[in-house]
């Protein structure tokens, strides 16, 4: 499928509007098919989309007509949400043509953006482009107008045709359309199943100099201390598909807080990324497939040292690709610390494709941020994807790494430093099937990775099947999935093991779900753990059973209810688990969401209650402008933790952020300020 983009002499005003004259003679496409809820079938709702360029800026033009306008959804505004709750298109751009790798954007009905970049067969959401979208509800439906400058896309300008796809979704209907490739085997963001844009002939990038400099200034309420810092971040394209960064004293005061959890496992937790930089580009790193563990890069190893911050010096990151090389270097100079000493950290990863889908890749780094002296690791990695095979989509993952400790600084052996595993997926609608086995050794420690369980292997398999009435009705699928999970020893003796059997979830065509699973697990501990202050569970073998169910309404409704209860046995005891969520969003401008967990634990040495709360309320003033305030509390810690960040965007590229944060000790439902601050930065960004 192909469209031939309009070279436009006069830009249109991107207000929304689909009036100026320069829409009119612009090619159309309006052949979509419906990928939800019948494949296949025409859609009920008509799609119109234009396409027209200058040398400087891709435009887009989007006429959503809809025969119920009142029933559009337009309540998500915000910047990088995923507008799960309204109506929406998402369209995706591959500027190389390598079928592999692009960019994918998504515009809400209210006019709220996302972006992202697509390696493969992943979608990293958290990459941020300079771009413009507005949108209007009208009588007819709803219209979006959106600019791309040029500048934000890496393209070889000799390249005049470029992949492309688009999908609308009708929140009220829950139906998806699509231009290219409408099977619910593939999706909008797989590059290999792209329409195709032609005659882009002339687009210019510049220097490919970006500067970003920013000021941040630190006031402490409590000490009266005020700090200035400021900093740069400078992105220059060394070629159109290469890409140099440098942070200079690297400050993260914007960054979003992480969710508060409690650990009720013998083993660490996984806290995701959060932080811009480390967020750009983090793609390339990616290895093997691996979500956690064992991971060989985790990037919050640098700058968080045991839930501490430490100083950044500078970071340079490179990233690129080069025929059918893919390659990415990051190099990070912390300050000079008493404890831990000056630290250099750095990573290399390379990945080559091979044949149309696959690719063999090479991961090393170097670092201990975490302690004194030094840790290196070398990994290998094969990802096979095949979209055509066995009636669906096929993937696999092979993967192998080596660490070594500096001697002289660990006290421990280095005789079993290897990990190794491999992944398998099979995805032929209305049926599924994965399976996943690993093994770490004793001694595999990487040093700028996260590994939860040194010295097991790992086990998974799951399989479902998706049923969906012919009649229609209320029921929109009813899936059936089976999995089970295992840990052993090295030598082969079970530790720990799930079984999920089955687990049925109903969804309804309003888009409400329901779900219930019956639950089994295997625990074999050969040390005891003290799980919270004063309760200890002895070392044995526990096997336990139970259930949980839960249901989910659509997001299309002003309120969201997320609920679900389950009873197990637990260890030497019982366990009762309830979790409730609650958003009210009566309009785009306003989102109040409370959410809260109850933990009733009953064991042999003693019972325990663990209660985690949190509220958010969010005013979204327009796209660019919004208030989120944050209150976050738990019963073990007996904390409280307040974040309130003001965000403006008055031009792309040009934000302020206003952070107030305060903790608390909280006892008996008293609140007592232990920590005040408030942080202004100001960024600012200068392409040429």
């Amino acid at each position: 499928m192909t469209l031939g983009a309009a070279l436009v002499e006069g830009a249109p005003t991107i207000d929304g509007s689909l009036d100026d004259t320069s829409w009119q003679d612009a090619p159309v496409i309006d052949a979509f098919t419906q990928v939800n809820p019948i494949n296949g079938a025409p859609p009920t709702e008509r799609t119109e989309v234009r396409l027209l360029y200058d040398a400087d800026t891709l435009y887009l033009g989007v006429r959503c007509f809809d025969s119920q306008p009142g029933k559009i959804v337009a309540r998500s505004m915000a910047r990088d949400a995923d507008h799960g709750s309204d109506d929406r298109i998402t369209f995706t751009l591959d500027t190389f043509s390598d079928r592999r790798n692009g960019y994918v954007f998504v515009v809400s009905a209210a006019g709220g953006k996302r972006d992202g970049l697509i390696e493969s067969t992943r979608t990293r959401w958290e990459w941020d482009g300079l771009w413009t979208a507005k949108t209007r509800v009208d009588e007819l439906g709803w219209t979006a107008e959106i600019a791309i400058p040029t500048k934000t896309l890496s393209f070889n300008p000799a390249n005049t045709a470029w992949g492309f796809n688009i999908e609308r979704f009708v929140r009220h209907k829950n139906e998806s359309m699509r231009w290219a490739t409408p099977t619910r085997d593939s999706a909008v963001t797989l590059m290999n199943g792209t329409g195709e844009i032609e005659n882009l002939a002339g687009l210019v990038q510049g220097l490919g100099l970006t500067v970003k400099p920013f000021l941040t200034a630190k006031a402490d309420l409590d000490t009266g201390d005020l700090k200035f810092e400021p900093g740069v971040d400078l992105f220059y394209k060394i070629t159109p598909s290469t890409t140099a960064a440098l942070t200079i004293n690297t400050d993260f005061a914007e960054t979003e807080v992480d969710t508060r959890q409690v650990n009720l496992t013998r083993f660490p937790l996984f806290f995701p990324e959060k932080r811009a930089f480390f967020l750009e580009d983090s793609g390339i790193f990616e290895f093997g497939g691996i979500n956690q563990s064992p991971k060989p890069f985790f990037s919050r190893r640098i700058g968080i040292v045991r839930g501490q911050e430490k100083d950044i010096l500078a970071g340079l990151r490179v990233t690129g690709r080069s025929d059918g090389l893919r390659f990415g270097v990051l190099d990070v100079q912390m300050k000079d610390d008493d404890e831990l000493g000056a630290k250099n950290l750095g990573v290399v990863r390379l990945k080559h494709d091979v044949g149309d889908e696959s690719a063999v890749g090479l991961i090393l780094t170097n670092g201990a941020p975490g302690r004194r002296g030094n840790n290196q690791l070398v990994g290998v990695d094969y990802n096979y994807v095949n979209s055509d095979a066995l009636g669906g989509r096929v993937s696999a993952d092979l993967w192998a790494m080596l660490t070594h400790d500096d001697p002289a600084e660990v006290q421990a052996d280095n005789d079993d430093p290897y990990a190794y595993g491999g992944r398998f997926g099979w995805n032929a609608d209305p049926y599924s099937f994965s399976l996943f086995a690993a093994e770490v050794g004793r001694d595999f420690r990487p040093g700028l990775g996260f590994v939860q369980r040194p010295g097991t292997r790992e086990y998974a398999v799951r399989g479902g099947y998706t049923w969906r009435p012919e009649d229609g009705g209320w029921i929109r699928s009813i899936s059936t999935t089976v999995g089970a999970s295992a840990y052993t020893t090295l030598g082969s003796d079970v530790q720990s093991a799930d079984l999920d059997l089955p687990r049925v979830t109903l969804n309804t065509e309003s888009g409400d779900s329901l779900f219930a699973v019956a639950l089994f697990d295997r625990e074999l501990l050969d040390d005891p753990f003290e799980i919270v202050d004063g309760v200890t569970i002895p070392t044995g073998e526990y096997d336990n059973a139970g259930w949980r169910t839960g249901f989910t309404t659509s997001s299309a409704r002003p309120v969201v209810v997320q609920a679900n209860y389950s009873e197990r046995g637990f260890y030497d005891g019982t366990r009762k688990d309830t979790f409730v969520n609650a958003t009210y969003r009566p309009t785009a401008a306003l989102a109040l969401t409370g959410e809260y967990f109850l933990n009733e634990i009953e064991l042999s040495d003693g019972d325990f209650t663990v209660r985690t709360a949190r509220a958010q309320a969010t005013l979204q003033f327009s796209p660019e402008l919004s208030w989120d305030t944050t209150l976050q509390w738990d019963n073990q810690s007996d904390q409280a933790g307040l974040n309130s960040r003001v965000r403006y965007e008055f031009r792309p590229g040009q934000e302020v952020f206003v952070v107030y944060n305060e903790g608390f000790d909280v006892e008996d439902d008293e609140f007592e300020s232990i920590d005040r601050g408030v942080t202004v930065k100001v960024g600012l960004t200068f392409r040429f």
